[in-house]
């Protein structure tokens, strides 16, 4: 928890020239307060210099993130983390000297609890060493925001702030979608639809005289459009507009505490209430469910997650109590599916075949597809009535139970590993792959397809998204399932789209909730009139297959 009631953070990338005289500076500045500074993995050696002023300063705390993930994002954190630790006071600012650490004091003796102060160049007393293009742009930025937001303070677009950490608690921050420097505007947008108190004082602002500009040309468009975006929401009414609900999981990636929700999840999913006793919700065919999770976003690594704590305690008896008739009513679909999907995978196999694991094997027809082109084949499924139907009518090897069951039965190590629609299911998914990679030789090819959350599509539909439901817990990126397979030892070898093919009937049931709910229900009645033979291939770029090779040491 806070050692103070005030913390100061900064968030860097490439600032190896800045960042450490930056400290000693806020250090003399206001040496009452807590430090928070957020690196985005610079490959210059600014990680290497905050951990040396950590030596020297026990009030600084430092975060090392995988990756660029945005400023907003890491503003974000700054946010939840204050939160979360208890501070009274947030205290934000860049890390290239454009805001001088001895206006700290001038900003906190204007504040007060429920205001917001922001440093300004454009109010009396202010300004700034732009000149040219720049100081046009940074000018027409703020009028411009000022009159889409209706507010009257001049400075909108600089980060340093003041915040009561109380009035954070009451903001919608799921709502801020934006992950650049208009993510700020944005949070001024929400502080004053709640009623906080817009303060401001002046600052000379200076224009950097060590290290190179960090805000590309095509972020300005970026900004532009958010903020249009943005002035349509003055016109609209959000019955979502409660404040977010936190927890204290952990990232099932990088081990964080600093979850951020995403959506709320409906009634059902909130109230933690267990699976259907049958397990409807968690069939291999179920698509369309109108209840689904609330889904969180790790700030530190972007991987996007239901938190354990809300996740249903009886997983894994639901999965092992799975029927699902309508899957074998529609194997034919399945069966041209795991043709393609084998198609795409060979060229990335050993010349010969070898042996081959199936994690979550279901039915058992993708090993039915690959004993056929001559590999020695096993399969674990949970599902008692799917691994017994695999057994005994596909007459494949398939193992009852868990990944972590069977490893006492795994006999050599195999060539491949695979797995298909099943990661997303995961509650650990990385202790999932470091188990994978244990049943696997040195150089062995692990195939896993999974949902790809940052694409067109999900991000389109929103709570819409077909895939947005129950049984899936974890939703990837590629830079998020790149990051957990190097964590678990593998080495990204490809990606590509992966096709399913499925019923038309199946396609236009799961596509029901992406229509407004007064729509579903006459629409529900086309489904009589389709073919029940009609099928097609599907893909949208939302489900992908990613390859991966075992790396020789881990």
């Amino acid at each position: 928890m806070a050692k103070s009631n005030i913390l100061v953070f900064t968030t860097c990338y490439n600032e190896h020239d800045n960042i450490g005289d930056l400290i000693d500076q806020i250090v003399e500045a206001v040496p009452q307060a807590d430090i928070l500074v957020v690196d985005d993995n610079s490959p210059d050696g600014t990680w290497g210099v905050i951990r040396e002023k950590q030596k020297k300063y026990s009030n600084l705390t430092a975060v090392q993130r995988r990756g660029k993930l945005g400023i907003g994002s890491a503003h974000k954190y700054a946010l939840f983390y204050a939160m979360r630790e208890g501070y009274a006071t947030l205290v934000t600012m860049d890390a290239d000297f454009s805001h001088n650490p001895k206006s700290i004091p001038s900003l906190l003796a204007a504040h007060r609890p429920g205001a917001f102060v922001t440093g300004s160049r454009y109010c009396d007393g202010g300004s700034s060493d732009y000149t040219g293009y720049r100081d046009w742009v940074s000018r027409m930025g703020n009028r411009l925001a000022r009159l889409v937001l209706g507010v009257q303070i001049r400075e909108l677009t600089t980060y340093f702030r003041v915040f009561d950490v109380e009035s954070l608690k009451r903001l919608p921050l799921r709502r801020i979608s934006a992950s650049g420097y208009s993510y700020g505007v944005e949070l001024v947008y929400y502080l004053r639809k709640i009623g906080v108190e817009l303060r401001e004082v002046p600052i000379h602002f200076v224009d950097r005289t060590r290290g190179s500009s960090k805000i590309p040309r095509l972020q300005i468009f970026k900004s532009a459009a958010d903020l249009f975006g943005l002035g349509l929401q003055r016109f609209r009414l959000f019955r979502d507009l409660g404040p977010d609900q936190f927890v204290a999981d952990t990232c099932v990636n990088c081990e964080d505490r600093v979850l951020a929700m995403k959506h709320f999840g409906s009634r059902k999913s909130v109230e933690g209430a267990d699976p259907l006793p049958d397990g409807a919700e968690y069939r291999c065919t179920a698509v369309g469910a109108a209840d689904y999770p609330p889904v969180y976003t790790c700030l530190c690594c972007g991987l996007e997650q239901v938190p354990a704590s809300l996740t249903p305690p009886s997983l894994e008896s639901v999965y092992e109590s799975v029927v699902d008739t309508t899957y074998i009513q529609n194997s034919d679909v399945r069966e041209k599916t795991y043709r393609r999907c084998f198609d795409q995978l060979a060229v990335y196999l050993p010349g010969r075949p070898g042996r081959l694991l199936e994690v979550g094997a279901y039915c058992g027809l993708f090993l039915k597809e690959a004993t056929g082109r001559g590999w020695e084949c096993r399969g674990v499924e949970p599902s008692v009535w799917a691994s017994t139907y695999a057994r005994e009518t596909v007459h494949v090897d398939v193992h009852q139970g868990f990944l972590a069951d069977f490893k006492d039965e795994a006999g050599l190590p195999y060539d491949v590993v695979v797995s298909w629609d099943v990661l997303e299911h995961v509650p650990n998914p990385r202790q999932f792959l470091e188990d994978c990679a244990a049943f696997l030789k040195r150089d062995g090819i692990l195939a896993i397809s999974t949902l790809d959350i940052d694409t067109w599509m999900p991000r389109l539909l929103g709570r819409r998204w077909p895939w947005l439901m129950n049984m899936h817990v974890i939703y990837f990126s590629r830079s998020t399932m790149t990051d957990m397979l190097k964590r678990a030892g593998f080495d990204l070898v490809d990606v590509q789209p992966y096709v399913h093919y499925a019923r038309l009937r199946h396609i236009f049931n799961g596509g029901l909730r992406v229509l407004p709910e007064f729509l579903r229900k006459p629409a529900s009645y086309l489904i009589g009139f389709i073919p029940r033979s009609t099928a097609l291939s599907v893909a949208f770029g939302d489900i992908k297959l990613f390859v991966a090779r075992k790396r020789e040491t881990v």
